[in-house]
């Protein structure tokens, strides 16, 4: 009993003590953030070759710092690019053959220095909107430019091969209008027309079918043996290259990983997050970009089969709950995001650093 009395006499004591020294009790969450800034702090010090922050009473330029602005964002694209390499999906070719129809509409093509054929692609179920379109070439077979070469012989000028793309016009008693995408002389044994403008807009569109227009001009006669194997099916095919659409992190910080974000009472293994702002631990004077870190650290328990890093992990748990002397699985991060900040070191001189391993990207328990 006596204990008991001196333990509330004591507590009332510290109590009475931080009440007229006017200190404030913080919640136990505001005293965490405190410890994570500290720590966030003293570990980039370090990483920095620091022991304190240094002291900038001159800096550089408007037209210098743009400069240095231009370099910091040529540095996260080169980081992006060499993080996301080996995670890049392959490319694959799709082989598109269109329905080729002559076109009567510019008069009697027999006589006509130009031959015109109507282009229409379909979509298939491998061409779909969820694709980035890496290139995308319409290709004249060898045969047709080997039917070409005879007319192009007897020609004084050079046989012209036109792409258009065909629009709906603007004009409300307007017909289809045609827009050039590519113009290139029949003078090889290959020829390839870029079409990539248009193949781009048509795959973002709900249209099923993409239209264009090939047109061949010549002052010569073009035999009409030309003209049926321009028609027919293995005359042309549109080659595209393309890729899985990938998501970078957008201007909020969010990506595809925003789903290990811990949700509202979750306990098991996931990420949570600190917004810190360099301008309110008072460094903007000498980190100039970015203003703010997301500091993210994983936390929360590990449970059987729960976010396993590796099989290990596995056996890691199932022996901790046969006999208890083994560490049971602890929530680590899995991945990480890089930062580079743009900062004046010890010398007072404006440097870039790269921290690869700073932002937490995934965890996993191990």
């Amino acid at each position: 009993m006596q204990r008991l009395l001196d333990k509330v006499s004591c507590a009332a004591l510290c109590f009475a003590l931080l009440s007229i020294t006017r200190v404030q009790l913080k919640p136990l969450g505001e005293q965490e953030k405190m410890i994570q800034l500290e720590a966030v702090k003293k570990s980039i010090l370090d990483r920095l070759g620091l022991h304190k922050p240094p002291v900038i009473r001159e800096k550089l330029d408007r037209d210098e710092l743009r400069k240095m602005h231009w370099l910091y964002q040529e540095k996260l694209m080169e980081l992006r690019g060499n993080l996301t390499k080996d995670e890049t999906p392959e490319r694959r070719v799709h082989l598109l053959t269109p329905r080729i129809e002559r076109s009567t509409k510019k008069g009697d093509l027999q006589r006509s220095s130009s031959h015109h054929y109507n282009l229409v692609f379909s979509r298939t179920q491998t061409f779909h909107q969820r694709l980035n379109i890496m290139r995308a070439e319409l290709k004249l077979c060898k045969h047709i430019l080997a039917a070409l070469r005879p007319a192009a012989a007897n020609s004084s000028t050079k046989v012209i091969a036109n792409i258009y793309k065909v629009v709906e016009s603007r004009n409300a008693n307007g017909g289809p209008e045609s827009k050039l995408l590519d113009s290139k002389p029949i003078d090889k044994d290959t020829l390839t027309l870029n079409v990539n403008m248009a193949v781009q807009q048509w795959l973002a569109s709900s249209d099923k079918c993409l239209r264009l227009e090939l047109v061949i001009t010549l002052d010569a006669p073009f035999v009409s043996d030309g003209s049926k194997q321009i028609e027919s099916e293995d005359a042309l095919v549109l080659e595209v290259e393309t890729q899985e659409k990938t998501f970078f992190k957008t201007r909020k910080g969010r990506s595809v990983a925003a789903d290990e974000d811990c949700k509202k009472s979750e306990k098991k293994c996931c990420r949570k997050s600190l917004t810190v702002s360099f301008e309110q631990i008072g460094w903007s004077d000498w980190i100039v970009h970015p203003s703010t870190y997301e500091m993210r650290f994983c936390d929360g328990s590990c449970p059987h089969n729960y976010k396993p890093a590796s099989m290990h992990a596995q056996i890691k748990y199932r022996m901790h709950h046969i006999n208890g002397n083994t560490p049971a699985p602890c929530c680590v991060p899995g991945s990480y995001d890089p930062m580079v900040l743009m900062h004046y070191n010890a010398e007072r001189k404006l440097v870039f650093t790269v921290f690869e391993d700073m932002i937490v990207k995934k965890c996993h328990c191990a």
